[in-house]
């Protein structure tokens, strides 16, 4: 580049990649990308135990600016969102589905449409305004019968998608990882350099305003030794530059009608199951369970009547008890709850679940 000259424009363009468990979508983002974070392709040591995508994977694949995108040198940047297939992470998928411009549905072409299929199709048309089917997982499929196979898959998916916004949206065959998870690295995948060219055709410029003062949307947060916490996001305003100071606003977590709740549930606990369920604190207070927080086992109780003051006050010393204990002082902090209890206030639940029950709700007695 000569010297005094203006660095090549990059357009940037975010791609969700959504879909049911195990079709492949993670495998997909990272034959796709030329860049990972260190939230790509389930770096997590969860994911990697469970074998499964838990949480928003990032990374980006750059290449060069399609003519509809305006004249002049410059690059074109996919930001490719790998979000979760599995049910119980809906949440983390509809998170992922709100920052995105353009949405891959990923399909095992060996399946066709699953449970979690249709459900990232009906958050896709809310979300955004184009889609790319890609249908994934070619090589499972008989070579002498491969091509007949795509393109009755093919002519099934247009048939889906007749009466949607994405009617005529353009499908894709691919092998993002042949051989499946246990190939060799040296197996190339099929159809990669194809879907780059049809993303590149579906690419357009998304409306953003850099007026207004700085607002950023959180949608990862995550921590590198040596260097603190991370935090990724969506700007819906504004604009900020190297070096600048940003405000992190404190979130307050009760007020005079709601109190957070733990250690009630497992982590892996479907929440939702309980919502709007009866629960009962220790000092008396009758509560309503609204919901949970993702994964973290912690739940939201609404108290209509109100909370008493000697409880708030109960909640707000057990609050400041625990925020003194650092992380050097784990070993006093749990000395000190044997001693004096950490969590001072309880929550009951009392429930009775009907065995002939066909719905299998949980009812409360």
């Amino acid at each position: 580049m000569a010297a005094g000259s203006a660095p090549p424009r990059v357009l940037n363009v975010n791609v969700g990649v959504l879909g049911h468990i195990d079709s492949g979508k993670t495998a997909l983002a990272r034959a796709l990308s030329t860049t990972g974070s260190t939230a790509a392709f389930d770096r997590a040591p969860q994911s990697r135990a469970r074998g499964i995508t838990l949480d928003l994977g990032f990374s980006c694949l750059r290449t060069a600016l399609p003519p509809q995108l305006g004249p002049g040198p410059g690059e074109l940047q996919f930001t490719l969102v790998d979000c979760p297939g599995h049910a119980s992470l809906i949440r983390t998928i509809i998170g992922g589905a709100q920052i995105i411009d353009l949405m891959m549905l990923v399909i095992d072409v060996t399946k066709g449409m699953q449970t979690q299929s249709a459900e990232c199709l009906v958050i896709g048309q809310i979300a955004c305004q184009k889609m790319v089917v890609v249908l994934n997982k070619i090589d499972l499929l008989p070579e002498a019968k491969r091509q007949s196979a795509i393109e009755k898959m093919t002519k099934k998916m247009q048939k889906t998608l007749e009466n949607t916004k994405f009617c005529g949206c353009p499908i894709v065959a691919v092998a993002a990882k042949p051989g499946g998870p246990e190939a060799p690295e040296s197996e190339n995948p099929l159809g990669v350099s194809e879907l780059i060219e049809v993303l590149k055709s579906q690419a357009y410029l998304p409306s953003r305003d850099p007026s207004g003062h700085f607002l950023m949307a959180v949608d990862h947060c995550f921590s590198i030794k040596g260097q603190g916490t991370v935090m990724t996001g969506t700007i819906l305003s504004g604009s900020v530059s190297l070096g600048d100071n940003v405000e992190i606003p404190a979130l307050k977590v009760m007020d005079d009608y709601s109190v957070i709740g733990r250690s009630l549930f497992k982590k892996e606990t479907n929440i939702q199951i309980f919502v709007g369920l009866k629960v009962k604190l220790s000092t008396g207070e009758e509560g309503i369970i609204d919901g949970g927080f993702g994964q973290s086992g912690k739940f939201k109780i609404r108290i209509p009547g109100g909370l008493k003051p000697e409880t708030k006050m109960l909640l707000s010393a057990a609050s400041k008890k625990k925020s003194k204990a650092g992380k050097g002082d784990a070993n006093k902090e749990d000395e000190s709850s044997k001693n004096d209890s950490a969590q001072p206030v309880t929550i009951t639940l009392l429930f009775k679940r009907y065995v002939f029950d066909t719905q299998k709700k949980m009812i409360q007695s």
